[in-house]
């Protein structure tokens, strides 16, 4: 469970926030009291979940905007913030998949720009007020993928590995200035990512139990969340392997889904 002392009254930003876990944390924001903005490519989405949020009672808001464009997300926090009050908690969640073998510039492209650059704006847009104040969170969804490469998912590991770089490296500034940095580093989680082979073996977490695990480790300030365990485990211990051994195991991995959590 997490803390409803926590989270009440809090302003919630998450883009990626009409689909998958990023949709999971907006309801499991408003349970607990917070005011949640949610920012998505696609409106239809995008109003159905404003619409669920909304039904319960909550204090919410959308903004459609691709995050992949850093100037309309920054625009996209500003009104929000102007609607929700100063954001107190940023979640980047907006995520997609493209297969890259055979591999195409434009693709992986696409990839970096919404996993990894799409982080990275959300944190130019709503870390000079959280300096300013001295306080508040970030969090950015990384990957387990981002320990080894896959095959067919060079662009897709490279994204989040980059995330995750990218979050240690930030948490060394903002830390001493009173803001928190978190990174979230889910295994198979059950959104449209995941393929039907995966969905076979019976290892997948649910949305609203990675949205839990995310908003656990916020409130407890912690700066890097790996799950399932053993999943984690099993892939930092593949990073271990010589590399000719780690590829032989790991080309046998099943591949992922063509997807999308950027809404």
């Amino acid at each position: 469970m997490i803390s409803k002392s926590f989270w009440h009254g809090k302003s919630v930003l998450v883009t990626g926030g009409s689909s998958g876990i990023g949709r999971a944390i907006g309801l499991a924001a408003v349970a607990s009291g917070s005011r949640v903005g949610i920012i998505a490519r696609k409106r239809p989405p995008l109003e159905a979940t404003l619409a669920d949020l909304r039904a319960r009672g909550a204090i919410a808001e959308a903004i459609a905007c691709d995050v992949a464009d850093a100037e309309g997300l920054r625009a996209a926090v500003t009104m929000l913030e102007e609607r929700l009050g100063s954001c107190d908690v940023a979640i980047a969640c907006a995520g997609i998949h493209r297969t890259s073998w055979p591999l195409d510039a434009a693709i992986a492209g696409e990839v970096i720009d919404v996993n990894a650059k799409g982080c990275i704006n959300l944190a130019a847009a709503v870390l000079p007020g959280m300096l300013a104040r001295r306080r508040g969170s970030l969090c950015g969804v990384a990957s387990i993928a981002a320990v080894v490469g896959l095959p067919g998912n060079a662009a897709y590991c490279a994204s989040k590995a980059a995330v995750v770089a990218f979050l240690e490296s930030l948490r060394l500034d903002c830390q001493p200035a009173g803001v928190d940095i978190t990174t979230a580093c889910p295994g198979v989680v059950d959104t449209p990512m995941v393929t039907d082979a995966e969905r076979a073996a019976g290892r997948l977490i649910t949305a609203a139990a990675a949205a839990t695990l995310i908003l656990r480790g916020i409130e407890r300030g912690r700066a890097e969340i790996w799950f399932p365990r053993r999943t984690a485990l099993a892939a930092r211990l593949a990073r271990s392997l010589p590399a000719t051994i780690r590829d032989w195991v790991l080309r046998r991995q099943p591949r992922m889904a063509e997807s999308s959590d950027r809404g």
